[in-house]
């Protein structure tokens, strides 16, 4: 649908389609096949009913917002928009909450968008967003630097995902000891929220190399 509704924010080419483009002519394709066209008359007569219906009724159009399903500004070039890049700490808060579950996405990225609030939706307003619908405790858009703000990841739920990760993959407390030994140069020490990150971030990268 128009309007922002779907994607919010550009998508990867999937390997699929590159191996497509990768062939040659006349190798595993049909070279007379023709994508079919879209129907402009038929999007431009959408787009001229939806933008009467945000007219008409926008506290419907505030709600899909709320909801996490309408992005006023889905197709905006982001550079020529001037979006802003992530800070570190806003890259590692979304790190670390996709990998204890607070994030319902494979790709941390794509669980924030570059969007505005209602009524105006004006683009002076844009910056970056959490989505509600793909996360797991927000009931509506909230801003990236307000979510880190708001929401800081207690370091027992770090511990708690470690510990359960362990159990998951079979790791004996032989493993489990030898991983820390390896990774810290003083077990013993107390360890830090960010070597806690650090730690579950390692033991993420190691089980994802062993599937």
């Amino acid at each position: 649908m128009p309007g922002g509704f779907g994607v919010t924010q550009p998508k990867r080419r999937d390997s699929k389609i590159r191996s497509q483009e990768s062939q040659k002519p006349g190798e595993g394709s049909d070279s007379n096949h023709q994508e079919p066209q879209p129907d402009l008359a038929l999007q431009a007569e959408v787009g001229v009913s939806f933008a009467q219906h945000q007219q008409e009724h926008p506290e419907d159009v505030a709600l899909a917002w709320s909801a996490g399903v309408y992005n006023p500004l889905a197709n905006v070039n982001l550079l020529a928009m001037g979006a802003r890049s992530l800070k570190p700490e806003e890259e590692d808060w979304l790190g670390i909450a996709r990998l204890i579950g607070w994030l319902d996405v494979a790709d941390c990225m794509d669980a924030i968008y570059f969007t505005a609030p209602p009524p105006d939706f004006a683009l002076k307003q844009a910056d970056w967003y959490v989505r509600p619908d793909l996360s797991s405790f927000l009931e509506e858009p909230i801003l990236l630097k307000q979510a880190v703000e708001q929401y800081p990841i207690p370091v027992e739920e770090i511990q708690r995902e470690i510990a359960q990760r362990f159990i998951q993959s079979g790791w004996t407390s032989q493993q489990q000891q030898g991983f820390f030994l390896e990774l810290l140069d003083d077990p013993e020490a107390e360890l830090t929220k960010d070597t806690w990150q650090f730690l579950l971030y390692e033991l993420e990268s190691r089980l994802q190399n062993k599937r």
